[in-house]
C-alpha cells in the first residue's frame, strides 16, 4: 500500500477513534486486530499488540470498531516517567510517546528511502526501535532515563524482539561505535525544546564526516507556532536543516500524542546529509 495513502487513512481512523472513544486520557491510541484488516501486515500487528501488552505505560484495553475494522484501544499514563525525568539535567523533552502505528509507518518510510539501520535519540519506551527490529532494520535506542531503558529491555525480553538499548546522554555518546552507513537517526524532540540536543548531536557526527554515507535525520516538526516562536520555516527546523547541511527527502504527517487534540497532525521530516 502506498505510504502517503496509508498515512492519510490512519489519520481518518484516528479522527473516528477520538469521536467514538469517550476518554479524557491524553495517552490513548488504537491498533487494528491482526486478522481483520488489510492495512498492515498481520504479523507486524501481532508483534505490535505484544509491545503494548508488556508495556507498563498502558493499563486499560477496550475493543472497538473503526470503519468496519476491529481494533483494540490502549490507554495509559506517563506521569511516573515525567517525574523520574526530573533527575536528569540534560532532558530537553519529557517522554510523550509517538503512536505505535505512526512509528510503524515511519519505519516503513525509512525502509522505502533505502535506510538499513536506525538510531533513535531519546527512544522513550522503545517503540521506534521495536518497529525497526520487526521490519528487519538494525535498531539502536539511546535513552538517558534508566527507568525507560529498563522498560525497553523488559519489552524486548518478553516479546523476543531484539534491539540495542544504550542508557546515556546522546551528547556524550561515541557515535563511532555505530554503523554510519545507510542509517537514519530519529530525534524525538520538538523544534524549540530539541534544538540544543540536535546541534549537540550534529557536532559529534561531524567528527566522523568521512563515514557518513547515506545518513539521514528524522525530525519532529510543528505546524503551530506561538507568539514568541523563533524559527517557523520547514516546520520549525529551517535554521537547523540549513546549518547542518541537510536536505528534506520527505515529510509525512501522522497521529501522535503531541497533536492528539489538534486538527493538524504531527509532521515528521526525513532528511539526508548533502554530499
Amino acid at each position: 500500500m502506498e505510504l502517503d495513502y496509508l498515512a492519510g487513512h490512519l489519520v481518518e481512523l484516528k479522527n473516528e477513534y477520538l469521536g467514538q472513544l469517550q476518554s479524557h486520557n491524553h495517552i490513548r491510541e488504537f491498533i487494528p486486530v491482526a486478522n481483520d484488516q488489510n492495512l498492515f501486515d498481520k504479523g507486524l500487528l501481532e508483534k505490535l499488540h505484544t509491545f503494548f501488552k508488556y508495556n507498563k505505560v498502558y493499563y486499560k484495553q477496550q475493543c472497538l470498531t473503526l470503519s468496519n475494522i476491529p481494533c483494540i484501544s490502549y490507554e495509559g499514563d506517563v506521569n511516573q516517567f515525567w517525574v523520574s525525568s526530573k533527575k536528569y539535567e540534560t532532558i530537553y523533552q519529557p517522554f510523550l510517546p509517538t503512536w505505535g502505528l505512526s512509528a510503524l509507518v515511519m519505519i516503513l518510510v525509512a525502509k522505502d528511502l533505502g535506510f538499513e539501520n536506525i538510531i533513535d535519540v531519546g527512544s522513550g519506551d522503545g517503540r521506534l526501535i521495536f518497529c525497526g527490529s520487526i521490519l528487519g532494520l538494525n535498531s539502536v535506542g539511546i535513552e538517558i532515563d534508566k527507568d525507560l531503558c529498563d522498560l525497553q529491555i523488559k519489552i524486548s525480553n518478553y516479546s523476543n524482539v531484539k534491539y540495542k538499548v544504550i542508557n546515556g546522554d546522546s551528547n556524550s555518546i561515541d557515535y563511532s561505535q555505530f554503523k554510519l552507513e545507510n542509517t537514519i537517526i530519529f530525534i524525538s524532540a520538538l523544534p524549540d525544546s530539541g534544538e540544543i540536543l540536535s546541534y549537540g548531536m550534529i557536532n559529534h557526527l561531524k567528527k566522523y564526516k568521512a563515514k557518513l554515507h547515506n545518513v539521514g535525520i528524522t525530525l519532529i516538526g510543528s505546524q503551530t507556532y506561538g507568539q514568541y516562536s523563533g524559527e517557523q520555516s520547514k516546520w520549525g527546523w529551517g535554521k537547523f536543516i540549513d546549518d547542518s547541511g541537510l536536505k528534506i527527502l520527505k515529510c509525512i504527517s501522522l497521529p501522535s500524542s503531541w497533536t492528539l487534540d489538534e486538527k493538524k497532525e504531527t509532521p515528521y521530516l526525513f532528511t539526508l546529509f548533502k554530499c
